[in-house]
């Protein structure tokens, strides 16, 4: 009997789940609509998507919470397959932003490819930004006009990026600048790790000191 039980707590585990993971995709289809997009987005929350010239990839998915996600503005805005925004995140493109496959925006990443204001009487910068395949954005990091980023870049928390990137490096600071190479094994797709990741598994080495 408690076997049947337990199994029935499981299947309702499951049937909760599923639901889930379906309301959160409807959700997606609704929010992105009149947008063109790949499969299985999903937006958990109430973010703010009114891009107008807006197209993401398969398996996009953006968070909103109590800080509002805004994904806006009237340029051109491309994200690859497979790429995550967090809460509270701000992604605006007056001119271009385009993002890769495999990009994660961590919680409270600001990146926008106009200042919107010039100062000292000169006139504002507005340059598009370009984000490599792979790229792992930190908290509270800002991106600013102009910028490419290479492939599986890591941003730390709080970077001000304000120049480009090349590929397989970790920038911080401001303005951030390059603390080393990043070696990835072979196949690996993207500077964020989880057991998620499509990339080959990679063994502990016990320290033997």
């Amino acid at each position: 009997m408690a076997q049947e039980l337990t199994g029935w707590r499981r299947r309702r585990v499951e049937l909760q789940w599923y639901r889930a993971v379906y309301k959160q995709q409807a959700r997606g289809l609704w929010v992105l609509r009149g947008k063109k997009h790949g499969r299985h987005a999903v937006i958990f929350g109430k973010p703010i998507i009114d891009a107008t010239d807006l197209e993401v990839g398969d398996d996009f998915k953006v968070w909103a919470g109590p800080r509002p996600t805004l994904i806006s503005g009237w340029g051109r805005m491309r994200f690859g397959d497979r790429c995550f925004v967090n809460v509270g995140s701000t992604i605006i493109s007056v001119e271009e932003i385009i993002v890769g496959d495999d990009v994660a925006f961590a919680n409270d990443v600001y990146v926008m490819d106009s200042d919107s204001h010039g100062v000292e009487g000169r006139p504002h910068k507005q340059a598009p930004i370009h984000i490599g395949d792979g790229c792992w954005i930190g908290a509270r990091a800002i991106i600013l006009p102009g910028v490419t980023l290479g492939k599986r870049v890591l941003v730390a928390a709080g970077a001000v990026v304000t120049r480009d990137v090349p590929d397989d490096c970790l920038v911080a600071g401001n303005p951030a600048r390059i603390v080393r190479e990043l070696s990835y094994p072979v196949g690996c797709r993207r500077a964020w790790h989880d057991e998620h990741c499509p990339c080959p598994k990679i063994e502990a080495v016990e320290d033997t000191a």
